[in-house]
């Protein structure tokens, strides 16, 4: 598939004991830790080990047969996700609590269970909570429910298949002016029932410390200006496409409304889920490739070949932009 090499280049930098080294130390010095330097040296080789470790399950993934991927995709996944914790938490992992998955799912799926709208809750403690209060500062996610069609439609590579399977639209494509103003179509209003003036007063009122949405010049579509430098990982409630190199916007209610979730966070959720079911849903797994009955298989197959590419480019886009700060 190609990505391998181009992805995992963003953290070739790292297999340096001395530049992570250095680097951890400039991160705990951010933080006012105490001891920046000797918590830097304990943790290098820690760092390193889970990038490494992430690399080779994201290795062995893309060898292996579909039905397998999810758990291998998941386990890289956190892998990743303990390295950039590290970066924020140098005493990680100070207990077990922080070490479970940090989601829960039906234990017993319902004969008529559908993927698209089986739910993840997320629990109190475990990685997941701790992952997204540590780097993104969120801390009242306990207990919050998402399911499955909601956090894929929020991933723009989608947008196609949405449109093909069912004729639904949750995303728009804007296109880029510069790093901080994007162009997109007038009839973007239609898909909320909004004129465009109620469209600039309710996206306005929702994320105002984030952007602003007005006419362009000659009123032929519309201007979002942002308010800050966007991050691919981090941009709710625009989504990045990787491939496109540009940000897709939510105009579905039902999203808009979600707390902010960033990228990285709904690949773990879905990853959790898919990962779940190949381990412990075994027959209704393997019905799901063998019969094509399933209108939800073209979703996972795409998901599944999105996330391969655009987690480690997201994981190594963040610890670039640490290590530049």
């Amino acid at each position: 598939m190609g990505y391998i090499k181009e992805d995992w280049a963003l953290f070739d930098m790292f297999f340096s004991s001395q530049k992570t080294q250095h680097f951890l130390a400039k991160q705990y010095q951010k933080l006012n830790i105490e001891d920046s330097n000797g918590k830097s040296f304990d943790n290098t080789y820690g760092f390193i080990y889970y990038i490494e470790h992430g690399k080779k399950y994201y290795k062995l993934a893309d060898q292996a047969p579909t039905e397998l991927k999810p758990v291998l995709l998941f386990y890289g996944m956190t892998q990743l996700m303990k390295a950039c914790i590290l970066c924020v938490d140098p005493d990680y992992p100070d207990s077990s609590a922080v070490l479970a998955h940090g989601l829960s799912t039906r234990k017993r799926k319902k004969r008529s269970y559908e993927f698209l709208y089986d739910e993840v809750k997320v629990q109190k403690t475990g990685l997941f909570n701790h992952f997204c209060e540590k780097l993104f500062h969120m801390k009242h996610i306990e207990g919050e429910k998402f399911t499955m069609n909601q956090l894929l439609s929020m991933l723009p590579e989608l947008c196609p298949l949405f449109k093909q399977m069912n004729g639904e639209v949750h995303l728009v494509k804007m296109y880029s002016k510069s790093k901080k103003e994007f162009f997109f179509d007038k009839d973007s209003t239609d898909y909320l029932h909004m004129s465009p003036e109620r469209f600039f007063e309710y996206m306005n009122a929702l994320f105002p410390s984030k952007f602003i949405i007005g006419w362009n010049e000659d009123q032929s579509g519309f201007i979002l200006q942002t308010r800050h430098d966007l991050k691919p990982f981090h941009s709710f409630p625009l989504s990045y496409h990787l491939s496109e190199d540009t940000y897709y916007l939510a105009i579905d209610r039902d999203l808009l409304h979600l707390p902010e979730l960033n990228e990285l966070m709904v690949h773990y959720v879905i990853l959790y889920n898919l990962s779940m079911l190949s381990r412990y849903d075994t027959e209704w797994w393997s019905e799901l490739f063998h019969t094509y009955t399933s209108e939800e298989l073209p979703y996972i197959n795409q998901f599944l070949t999105i996330t391969a590419h655009k987690i480690p480019y997201l994981f190594g886009v963040m610890l670039n932009l640490m290590n530049n700060r």
